[in-house]
């Protein structure tokens, strides 16, 4: 008589789990989904603390006191969203507006230039930005400017909430950092250094990433400029801001750039053209590497795939969370791969006959 082979019964099993959990995502995924967006203002707030603590130590260890130092770092960062808000925000909307504007003629433009028949895209495009740009005013027109306030009041509460809890969270990091290291310590030598790792190899990602975005702005809205882009500015604010996206978020940016420039002149797409074949290249070669070091190097293509997943269950959320999440799975795989390889063993074992 044959023994069960485990093997394939586990893999069954997991099969039979992952398609029930997909039969009943209607009922899990809008509790989860529900429960994340309450967290997600702490989950910020505990996030930026954690990005800024280096900051803090730095200055307590040049003889700061540590409210003093927690001062000096939120008014640093009230200064720059202030002249971000004062100086880039108003020339951002102002090309916003014109692209959507002239979205309907850039289609068009684009069609007669090409002997392409895009009316179906051309009244998409048409919709949807006369949408955008009359929104504001429908709601006024139709009383519902109770809507628009309340919508401008949610953002300004959650903003007031992660700007407070940043604070707490910031000025207890020392001891929080501190209680935690104390307690894996002593509860589990392995936990304590799994800790460690998922501390350094989401830190290093991180920082690589803020310092990445700001290069990537002043990078592209300066190319931009100098080309004469009439839309400097927004695709430098696009090339930050998609940089959370491996991949597919220069892509997006590149094409958008080379749509508009189609229509502005010759001159302006062919060096449109020039600086997305060559720039992408030098970010992905040159600086990219010279940030991150060799930490974080996940596969293309589990990179790709969860970047897909995250975006396919909670949206851009999912997109900026997927690369961090995926990071600290690799490190606990890392840290307990000996135990994970002897587990496989004993699978194997129980399967033979």
């Amino acid at each position: 008589m044959k023994s069960v082979n485990y093997k394939y019964l586990n893999i069954l099993l997991i099969l039979g789990i992952a398609y029930l959990l997909f039969l009943m995502k209607e009922v899990w995924l809008g509790a989860v989904t529900k429960i994340f967006n309450i967290a997600l203002p702490f989950i910020i707030s505990f996030g930026l603390a954690y990005v800024l603590y280096p900051f803090l130590e730095f200055l307590i260890k040049k003889g700061f006191p540590k409210w003093v130092s927690v001062l000096i770092i939120i008014l640093s960062l009230l200064l720059i969203v202030g002249l971000t808000s004062y100086f880039v925000f108003p020339v951002f909307i102002e090309q916003l507006i014109n692209l959507l504007s002239n979205l309907t003629k850039v289609t068009s433009d684009l069609g007669a230039k090409y002997g392409v028949d895009i009316n179906v895209i051309n009244n998409y495009v048409s919709s949807f930005s006369s949408v955008l740009l009359q929104n504001v005013e429908a709601f006024i027109s139709s009383g519902n400017i109770i809507k628009v306030l309340s919508s401008w009041v949610d953002v300004i509460t959650k903003f007031i909430i992660i700007f407070i809890v940043t604070i707490y969270f910031l000025s207890d990091m020392p001891k929080i950092r501190s209680k935690i290291k104390d307690f894996m310590q002593k509860k589990d030598k392995k936990k304590f250094q799994l800790i460690k790792n998922i501390d350094t190899e989401v830190y290093s990602y991180l920082k690589g990433l803020g310092i990445f975005m700001i290069i990537q702005f002043f990078e592209y809205t300066f190319l931009f400029l100098i080309i004469g882009h009439p839309n400097f500015l927004l695709i430098g604010v696009l090339a930050c801001i998609t940089t959370v996206i491996p991949y597919f978020g220069g892509i997006i940016t590149n094409l958008i750039a080379l749509v508009i420039a189609s229509v502005v002149s010759p001159k302006v797409f062919i060096l449109t053209l020039l600086i997305t074949i060559i720039f992408p290249n030098i970010d992905g070669y040159v600086i990219s590497p010279k940030i991150y070091g060799k930490t974080n190097e996940l596969p293309a293509v589990l990179t790709v795939f969860v970047v897909f997943a995250g975006g396919a269950l909670f949206g851009f959320t999912g997109i900026v969370i997927a690369v961090p999440l995926t990071i600290i799975l690799m490190a606990i795989i890392k840290t307990y791969k000996p135990e994970i390889e002897k587990g496989f063993k004993k699978i194997k074992k129980k399967s033979k006959i």
